[in-house]
């Protein structure tokens, strides 16, 4: 949108975890730094942990990427939601092994031979699951158990167990006692300090393509600083609302007010708009990208989809059915992109799948679906995606999930609901 306007290569403060704009504070620096020194050292256990947004996936793509070229191999698992024997499926898969195992003792040990013949090539091997809190107890005990693969002299497998700080209360717990003694390299990730955000912005700028003559004002970075609190993914946030403002009012230099706009915007209050001076001029550009914020921001925020999310104590059904469909690469107007986990003859069974993901931490909708015969079903969606390839990443995760194969990413509408939801 308004990377021409700024001579930018790409969007400098999008949200996924491209390592190319992993920002090396002194914390963060701290992180990979251990990070790198467990895996020389191969160390058994290694814990990150973080606050949400304060960059854990980032650092673990940007140690896949310092790591690639050497002679390590790795199995990267993100969002967890596994039974003991799913994980283990997905881990052989992400190493690459052709599995015919059935029992969980036939996967340890195919998993056990590979890392065997890892060591005998002078190959060391990884595993990094990333959103560790989200693992069920039952399934944190085994993890313990692939630590025992090992031979007289070293580690087979290194774990890395990166999460929010709830990992750290699960981890204290008297069950998991085994497994905690066992960590041996712990590190928390902290916010960005406030001197260090503007270096931090400046170097997201640079990475996208800046040639230097973009400018924030110290007022403007203070209320970043102020809105964030030196989280990164807030900063991003709040960096790149002011740069659409930026956009709009044509200017290169980012004042206070134009990022307040902006931060106003992402509360859904007021999207920014484009100076007189220049809405002439910019009126068929401007009108697309304003229609297309303000009807993001209406979605995110106003309105309710016809899909209904699933509460606690939920006993009526839901309403009718959203109308799906796959589509091409963004959601349209009201629409957004989520994943079809199923269609089921019952709410009840439609429940108990819901129980099953709902440690994802993706919010999950339920939706009627009339069948031909005139009788009724349920369908159970998970997410709310703007991009499709956000949506996309998570359905190749569940895919490799025993039980979930048939997911898909569709598009569905979102539109305004007389029923509140139950």
């Amino acid at each position: 949108m308004y990377e021409e306007f700024y001579g930018l290569k790409e969007k400098p403060f999008n949200l996924t975890p491209d390592p190319r704009f992993f920002f090396l504070s002194e914390n963060h620096r701290g992180a990979f730094e251990h990070l790198l020194y467990g895996i020389k050292e191969r160390e058994g256990f290694i814990l990150i942990t973080g606050e949400v947004g304060a960059g854990k996936t980032t650092l673990c793509r940007a140690l896949l990427n310092k790591i690639e070229s050497q002679s390590t191999d790795s199995a990267l698992i993100l969002n967890p939601m596994f039974s003991g024997q799913e994980l283990l499926q997905c881990i052989l898969s992400d190493f690459g092994i052709s599995s015919g195992g059935t029992t969980k003792k036939e996967l340890l040990d195919e998993l056990n031979q590979f890392l065997l013949n890892q060591q005998g090539a002078n190959r060391s091997s990884i595993l990094i699951i990333d959103e560790a809190q989200n693992l069920p107890l039952p399934v944190l005990e085994e993890i313990r158990i692939l630590s025992n693969l090992e031979t007289e002299k070293e580690k087979l497998l290194q774990i890395i167990l990166m999460g929010q700080v709830e990992l750290k209360e699960k981890l204290s717990l008297p069950r998991l006692r085994q497994l905690n003694q066992r960590i041996s390299i712990r590190y928390h990730l902290q916010p960005l300090g406030k001197e260090e955000v503007p270096r931090y912005i400046h170097h997201r700028l640079t990475v996208a393509g800046s040639s230097g003559d973009i400018h924030f004002t110290p007022g403007a970075l203070r209320e970043i600083y102020n809105y964030s609190r030196g989280i990164p993914r807030l900063i991003n946030l709040a960096s790149d609302r002011a740069l659409l403002g930026g956009y709009a009012e044509q200017s290169r230099e980012i004042q206070r007010q134009t990022v307040m706009k902006g931060l106003k915007s992402l509360e859904g209050e007021e999207a920014p708009r484009p100076g007189g001076v220049f809405r002439q001029r910019l009126a068929l550009g401007l009108v697309g990208l304003l229609v297309f914020v303000l009807g993001v921001l209406f979605a995110m925020f106003f309105l309710d989809s016809d899909l209904i999310p699933l509460r606690k104590g939920r006993s009526s059904p839901a309403s009718p059915s959203a109308e799906a469909k796959s589509t091409q690469d963004k959601g349209q107007g009201n629409s957004f992109y989520t994943i079809q986990i199923g269609s089921y003859k019952t709410e009840t069974e439609a429940l108990e799948v819901a129980e099953r993901v709902k440690s994802t931490g993706y919010p999950l909708f339920l939706a009627r679906a009339d069948a031909a015969d005139g009788g009724s079903g349920h369908r159970l969606y998970l997410g709310r995606f703007a991009q499709k390839t956000e949506a996309e990443e998570v359905e190749r995760t569940f895919k490799r999930v025993e039980g979930f194969s048939q997911v898909q990413v569709v598009l569905t509408s979102s539109q305004l609901s007389k029923k509140a939801a139950p």
